[in-house]
């Protein structure tokens, strides 16, 4: 402000002397206040517009975006660069176009406006948006040019009849266009070329009609294709998904739909082989781990066996096989400690035992003489096994096998016994005697 002052007295000082009207001293000093508002009006535009974008860019929600977008174009003047910009983030060719349309009269740059065309899908929408919008405002011009008056010249009110008729007509406003070329031949009743555009526009307009349907199935077909290979894709049946995908490519070639369809399944086909690659080296080395774990427990090796059997079982958690192995590691390794702690008999010791009961003169003898070596708890499974064929008769055989069962620490293993008894009677109720333990 300051500086706007001095500027003045210094025109006041030079205007007295050169007796210069004071008029032009404040026009110059309005012209620098009105630049400097419109440097400043410029970075503000440019702020808000930065502003608005950043806005459309923070939110995922199509109607927010376009929210943010219709309060900028109705009150900003804008480019069509700016317009373009905004579209990139609008999916719907409906909510572009009607922005497009509240925006149009706020462009600064309408001979650019064509470009704004292609950011529409679908091309039925660029002729929409051309017809409300720069041919709009041409015939709006021509009629601000020409205005309708009866005094006027006949041929000039023809010419712009048939020129509105024919912009009518190709805004497919038949009845409209109809009833301006009407108008034109009351003008001149014997015209031919009005007559035949009167005649034309059925034609055109069942033109369009199978046009319209022509794309009507164009895209029912195109949206059938679609969704057959999002239910495929859905099914991880990617290969097929793609095939239809590009089917419906090659009903729309530049259609951004099915490129980002084929797109995604082909993302989709990459991370379900990476998975399965991934799946296949995990069974690998769970397969690994129990091969492992199962020779450690043949060596006696529990447990070594029991941290291999926790690795597999950690690799996949819901597999039973893993617990039942280190449950059974468990038992052997007890079955183990305990056979290491009891007494054993050596072979010679053995023999002699088994001379001793069968010198035995009457089975009542033998049997009585076999319990008191059994109860020192020193036979392996082996051994009793070779002293039950002393015995003769299987129940005999029976009644030592059932003895021994409660002196002995493989009990597990007495389902062995059974091929020593002769009657399946004998068998029969040694198994519910195992059953019952």
């Amino acid at each position: 402000m300051a500086y706007l002052l001095a500027i003045v007295e210094k025109f006041k000082f030079k205007t007295m002397k050169k007796k210069y009207s004071i008029f032009f001293v404040l026009i110059i000093t309005l012209s620098v206040v009105q630049n400097a508002f419109a440097q400043n009006n410029q970075w503000s535009a440019t702020d808000k517009f930065r502003n608005c974008m950043t806005s459309m860019k923070s939110t995922n929600d199509e109607l927010t975006r376009f929210n943010y977008a219709m309060n900028y174009f109705l009150t900003e003047h804008a480019t069509t660069i700016q317009l373009q910009d905004a579209c990139h983030y609008l999916y719907s060719d409906q909510k572009k176009y009607e922005l497009c349309v509240a925006a149009y009269p706020n462009i600064i740059d309408k001979d650019h406006f064509f470009s704004i065309y292609d950011s529409f899908s679908k091309f039925s929408w660029a002729i929409k948006l051309y017809h409300n919008t720069q041919e709009k405002q041409q015939w709006e011009v021509m009629e601000t040019d020409y205005q309708l008056n009866v005094e006027e010249d006949n041929n000039a009110i023809y010419d712009l009849l048939i020129q509105k008729g024919d912009m009518l007509l190709s805004n497919n406003q038949f009845d409209e266009a109809l009833l301006i070329y009407q108008q034109a031949l009351e003008i001149k009743p014997s015209d031919q070329d009005v007559k035949d555009k009167i005649n034309n526009v059925a034609s055109i307009q069942e033109e369009l009609a199978a046009i319209i349907e022509a794309e009507n199935q164009l895209n029912s077909q195109f949206d059938s294709y679609i969704q057959q290979g999002d239910v495929l894709l859905s099914s991880n049946k990617v290969d097929e998904a793609i095939a239809m995908y590009e089917q419906a490519m090659n009903l729309k070639p530049g259609d951004q739909v099915a490129y980002e369809r084929i797109k995604e399944a082909n993302h989709w086909k990459m991370e379900i082989s990476n998975m399965v690659e991934e799946e296949n080296q995990k069974w690998t080395q769970y397969d690994f781990l129990m091969q492992k774990g199962d020779i450690l427990v043949s060596s006696n090796k529990f447990d070594d066996a029991i941290q291999v059997f926790q690795q597999a079982s950690s690799i996949f958690p819901s597999e039973q096989m893993p617990y039942i192995k280190i449950e059974e590691a468990i038992r052997l390794k007890q079955e183990l400690a305990n056979a290491n702690s009891i007494c054993t008999t050596s072979d010679i010791e053995f023999n002699h035992i088994k001379t001793s009961i069968d010198d035995q003169s009457f089975a009542d003898d033998q049997i009585e003489m076999a319990k008191k070596h059994i109860q020192k708890k020193c036979f392996t499974i082996e051994q009793m096994k070779e002293i039950i064929p002393i015995f003769s008769m299987d129940d005999d055989k029976l009644e030592m096998i059932k003895y021994m069962y409660e002196y002995s620490y493989q009990q597990n293993r007495f389902y062995e016994f059974r091929g020593l008894l002769t009657f399946n009677s004998t068998q029969k109720e040694l198994d519910e005697f195992l059953v019952g333990k």
